[in-house]
């Protein structure tokens, strides 16, 4: 049935063609103000399309997000694309976001008869904040929206004349939905209410429940059962269970629904319309809602029910798991928009409604191009300046965020870490994250890499009131804690060259660095050197204090450094051993020595002495130095040496 008489003049106003005229205008408008400055789910999704084979693509909560990736990196790479896929995507979500303020637009026409209306209630989605942004990202919202959009037609058809056609097809584009965001199974709510409210016979009702479930479970199950078992291998329902359930158990969402939640609910969705302003919008759209109530009533009161269901579950599960979280919110716009469309026809509002929309434009456009804007990002200057003075080698622990991301998609620097990282690794246990920290970091000194620590990883801050809680946080650690897990290489750390408006780093220099500046003074870290043939061995304020037996070493990290430069080793050092015999080997760039590279010396000094040894010899027979090999005695006999430090004197 139709709800209301077509006005004529409208329909003369808006004819078909004004459906693909909007969509144009939207896609221009979206490709036009694509960001430049992506949020960390954005990066994900690129470095995996980037990098990943399509096998390794399937997330559990959108699963058909990662495999339509690497379609559209196949099709741009056969296109002659070289690069990252990131502005396919971003023009593919684009595009998409186009698609489906069009289909908008013709549902709410065809419900209302209002050209004006369904005008209106279109604009408020598509220069709504939050439908904008996620139509010029990487991200699986907008693409999901079709689907709703596809749900919300369905609705209105099956209110209208409800069929087993109808509902097959409800099934089959939930389906889509859910293979687009696995939240999107909380649709099967309005899609229960409005049959049972359509049909009153219970056998033909059951009937339409049937031709809707089946489908729906065969393109969920079908989809989630051939990745869980056909792609990932999985043989056991505990497993499936956990990968589907994931994220829900981390307890980083979800909780009692209270006060906080309640402000972030209206934070949400005053941000989803307008990140400055969105709180006024919204109440005038309440206000257009109010005063057009006759028209929503006008709607069939199975297609009411629905929407209302819609907005209900959306909103109690939202609000439960992250309501200050604006991409959430997307799913709720099409069903409003409907609504708004049939208060509008009420009168004079759709004017009104058509005003406020054009406001959003007003407010948004600026906003999205700010914070879409490069030079505005002062996390890629971060990541730019630490670029500037690293070497893809080097590690670098950041601060958990989108800096994990912006060094290997920006700069190819893949040798990134941070808490978030460690404690997912470890499965939450802190002891063996703090242990996973120091090997990264021992196994980079020992390789001769730098390692840059910046301090807000070293000891995180407080989130700011009213934000959501940090990863330290939120995994129970504080700031003292975490600070105590980089206390063994705090001596070797010095202050990174950072300019003075950039959060604050340090650095362990690289080995060829330390080799020839102030060398490796053992009383304030190992610096990456390797020891053996000791029976016991610590670092203590005085030096490296070991206990030798059997030919005892210490190894350097490799070096690449030229003999040519080099003037002396200096070493200093003290021992209580009655063997006095030591010997520096000096290694070639391949880690190859022998007799004729080494310099020998005798200790003279029980005490901490100082021993210069010339490089002359060495200087002569090799002209590249790729490590050193230090042998403090001949043999252990029970004695003590106390290493202080060993540094190479430039000429």
């Amino acid at each position: 049935m139709t709800i209301l008489d077509p006005i004529g003049k409208q329909r003369r106003l808006f004819p078909y063609w004004s459906v693909l005229l909007l969509g144009v205008a939207f896609a221009g408008l979206y490709s036009a103000t694509l960001t430049e400055v992506h949020t960390y789910d954005a990066l994900s999704y690129i470095l995996d399309v980037d990098r990943k084979p399509w096998p390794e693509l399937f997330h559990p909560h959108h699963l058909l997000y990662g495999p339509l990736g690497a379609v559209i990196r196949a099709i741009a790479t056969a296109l002659g694309w070289q690069g990252s896929v990131e502005i396919w995507l971003q023009l593919v979500n684009a595009v998409a976001g186009a698609i489906g303020v069009s289909f908008l637009f013709v549902i709410c026409r065809s419900v209302t008869g209002s050209g004006i209306a369904a005008l209106a209630a279109t604009l408020w989605v598509g220069f709504s904040y939050a439908y904008w942004y996620y139509a010029v990202e990487v991200e699986v919202y907008t693409l999901a929206a079709i689907a709703l959009i596809g749900v919300l037609w369905l609705l209105f058809k099956m209110a209208q004349q409800p069929t087993m056609h109808v509902s097959i097809w409800l099934g089959m584009t939930q389906g889509l939905a859910v293979l687009g965001h696995q939240t999107n199974v909380l649709l099967s709510v309005p899609i229960f209410l409005t049959i049972v409210l359509t049909e009153t016979n219970h056998q033909r009702r059951l009937r339409l429940f049937v031709s809707y479930l089946i489908p729906l479970l065969m393109v969920v199950g079908s989809a989630y059962l051939w990745v869980a078992i056909g792609v990932s291998g999985m043989r056991c329902w505990e497993d499936i269970w956990l990968w589907l359930t994931g994220y829900a158990q981390t307890g980083f969402w979800g909780g009692a629904i209270d006060g906080s939640k309640l402000i972030g609910l209206l934070k949400g969705w005053s941000a989803t319309l307008a990140f400055f302003g969105g709180g006024v919008i919204g109440l005038a759209g309440i206000g257009l809602l109010v005063v057009g109530r006759e028209g929503i009533t006008r709607l069939p009161l199975p297609l009411r029910a629905g929407i209302a269901g819609w907005l209900g579950v959306y909103g109690l599960f939202f609000l439960w798991w992250e309501p200050d979280n604006i991409e959430f919110w997307i799913a709720c716009l099409p069903p409003l928009a409907l609504l708004l469309s049939a208060a509008l026809t009420v009168r004079w509002i759709g004017w009104v409604g058509l005003l406020l929309s054009l406001s959003l434009l007003a407010l948004n456009l600026p906003t999205i191009i700010e914070r879409g804007a490069a030079g505005r990002d002062l996390q890629r200057r971060i990541a730019a300046a630490l670029a500037a003075i690293s070497q893809p080698g080097d590690l670098i622990i950041v601060p958990d965020g989108v800096l994990e991301l912006y060094l290997p998609h920006y700069w190819q620097h893949d040798n990134v870490y941070g808490l978030n990282q460690a404690m997912t690794a470890s499965n939450g246990d802190w002891e063996a994250a703090c242990a996973r920290i120091q090997q990264r970091i021992e196994a980079m000194l020992t390789a001769g890499y730098a390692v840059i620590i910046a301090d807000e990883a070293q000891r995180p801050s407080p989130a700011p009131p009213d934000q959501p809680p940090t990863p330290a946080e939120r995994f129970g650690l504080s700031a003292e804690t975490v600070a105590r897990c980089y206390a063994p290489v705090q001596g070797m750390l010095r202050l990174a060259p950072l300019t003075a408006d950039l959060p604050t780093y340090r650095l362990i220099p690289r080995a060829n660095e330390v080799a020839v500046a102030e060398g490796w003074d053992f009383r304030h870290g190992r610096w990456g050197w390797q020891v053996g043939g000791v029976e016991a061995d610590t670092l203590t304020g005085v030096g490296w204090h070991m206990i030798p037996t059997l030919d005892p070493m210490l190894t350097s990290p490799p070096l690449l450094l030229t003999t040519a430069d080099i003037e002396a080793i200096e070493v200093r050092l003290a021992t209580t051993t009655t063997n006095r015999d030591a010997q520096i080997f000096v290694l070639d760039p391949a880690g190859r020595t022998g007799e004729d590279y080494s310099l020998r010396f005798t200790l003279t000094e029980t005490e901490m002495a100082t021993y210069r040894l010339p490089f002359d010899e060495i200087r002569e027979r090799l002209t590249q130095i790729g490590g050193l090999r230090f042998d403090p005695v001949a043999l252990g006999d029970g004695g003590v040496v106390l290493v202080e430090s060993i540094r190479l004197i430039r000429r």
